[in-house]
């Protein structure tokens, strides 16, 4: 599905919203590249609990200047959302992340049925990663194959380690402990990231799917090419748990500060567990989150990349300040310098 778009020239929108200081400092590091951004945008946004710095650079679409108000497929960001759910979950007493999996999930020759839910949470089940070999460019390539559970899970044709021996990214996890969440509770994973999350926190703009139906959607770009047009269900199976939340600046970093630093989403106890970081080689792996050092300053927090869309949303515990940077472009390197010039000292 390659075509080529042509975009007119126009100028780029620059933002503040909500700044309430004399100097922005989002605007001052996104300016620097609104002249490279030819047909994708960015959002970014610093908060202290004082104050709120916001600003957008670029497109949407062709021809309509992105904003802080555009929503974005969060991609693996998603999977903070699952793994509160799953400690939420255990809150209420239908399951323990010490439980093996045997409990809940069918058996299957190439998924060790004694992994714990923790190994799905922190990725150190030793299972293959159902996104490999191209698989997870399938739904863009083929939005009308089949990409039910059975498919999905023959996917996971072999192990890539023993269990808990080691750490490594995966993406299978997410998708059992979707599973895992529909089985205890009989209802959908969206179902129940929407009753535990979105509506507590009151999320206006968080959708626990990826549809081309969604308001305001920024357009998913790459290589010049709109992919809106593609239907997005086919990806959203896939990426279920895992990759598929829709959400926007402001909720997303309401999310993160729930979590992180006002720390009201989860007990004291759940907290703990989740910010109880494994260590393997530079990698600190969290439940659902991640340990990262920028610079000087540790943050806590996910990334999320999905087609096509790249977030990063963290939280400084220490100085109470959360980042969140969004885009519309999977190929795009700028979003990685405007994250890290944001996470310097001011």
């Amino acid at each position: 599905m390659k075509y080529s778009l042509i975009f007119t020239l126009m100028v780029v929108c620059l933002t503040n919203c909500h700044q309430t200081h004399s100097t922005s400092k989002t605007s001052s590091v996104l300016s620097a590249y609104k002249d490279s951004l030819k047909d994708f945008g960015l959002v970014a946004l610093i908060d202290n609990g004082e104050f709120l710095d916001t600003a957008s650079i670029g497109f949407a679409f062709e021809g309509h200047a992105l904003t802080t108000k555009n929503r974005f497929c969060i991609g693996s960001c998603t999977k903070m959302f699952t793994a509160v759910t799953v400690l939420k979950l255990q809150e209420k007493g239908l399951l323990n992340i010490t439980d093996r999996i045997y409990r809940y999930l069918p058996a299957h020759p190439f998924i060790d049925s004694t992994i714990s839910i923790q190994q799905l949470l922190n990725h150190t089940s030793g299972l293959t990663d159902i996104l490999k070999n191209g698989f997870q460019n399938e739904p863009i390539l083929n939005p009308q194959g089949n990409f039910s559970d059975p498919i999905i899970y023959s996917k996971i044709d072999t192990v890539d380690f023993e269990k808990g021996s080691r750490y490594k990214y995966c993406n299978t996890n997410y998708f059992l402990l979707a599973k895992i969440i529909e089985r205890v509770t009989d209802k959908s994973w969206e179902m129940n990231i929407q009753e535990l999350i979105i509506e507590p926190l009151q999320l206006k703009n968080t959708f626990p799917y990826h549809a081309n139906t969604i308001a305001n959607l920024a357009h998913p770009m790459i290589n010049g090419q709109d992919l809106h047009t593609i239907p997005k269900l086919a990806n959203s199976r896939l990426s279920q748990g895992s990759g598929n939340i829709v959400s926007d600046l402001l909720d997303l970093n309401k999310f993160i500060r729930a979590l992180l630093i006002d720390k009201t989403l989860l007990s004291k106890n759940s907290l703990e567990l989740m910010t109880n970081f494994y260590e393997y080689k530079t990698t600190k792996s969290g439940l659902g989150l991640f340990k990262d050092t920028y610079g000087k300053r540790v943050l806590l927090g996910h990334t999320g990349l999905q087609i096509s869309y790249i977030t990063y949303a963290y939280a400084d515990p220490k100085t109470g300040e959360s980042i969140v940077v969004m885009n519309n472009n999977a190929n795009d390197v700028i979003i990685d310098q405007v994250f890290e010039k944001l996470c310097k000292s001011k």
